[in-house]
């Protein structure tokens, strides 16, 4: 049998139909949270209305999004991503950097594109 932890007791909602619950903090922002039947979110909007985070809980797991101008993640020791597909876009640069080794392993066929010149440079150079 499952039990609910009550946490924090929010306020509901003005509107009688309306479930999401709130909380204003002194800079203006709100975390709603809405408890849908089909999902629960948690947000945290912005005085002007963006929502700038959510997770929501499907039956497929939590979905967190982060909008913002800047994201960071910091680590003293490891950060390890892992899924079946990773996609990193980017609309003007990209770039990977190590102060140590920096090694590319793919157990299947890999491709290199460019519109422009590929250029390697290195000590030393093997191809096959």
């Amino acid at each position: 049998m499952r039990k609910k932890a009550q946490v924090i007791n929010l306020k509901t909602s003005d509107a009688s139909h309306d479930k999401k619950k709130r909380i204003q903090l002194d800079s203006g922002r709100q975390i709603i949270v809405d408890p849908s039947e089909k999902e629960e979110v948690i947000q945290i909007v912005e005085p002007k209305g963006e929502v700038v985070m959510s997770i929501r809980m499907t039956d497929g797991g939590p979905v967190v999004t982060v909008r913002g101008a800047h994201l960071e993640i910091k680590s003293t020791e490891t950060i390890t991503l892992e899924a079946k597909k990773i996609k990193i876009c980017a609309d003007e640069n990209a770039s990977v950097k190590s102060k140590g080794s920096l090694e590319v392993d793919s157990a299947n066929k890999m491709d290199i594109h460019s519109d422009e010149e590929i250029r390697v440079e290195g000590k030393m150079i093997h191809l096959n």
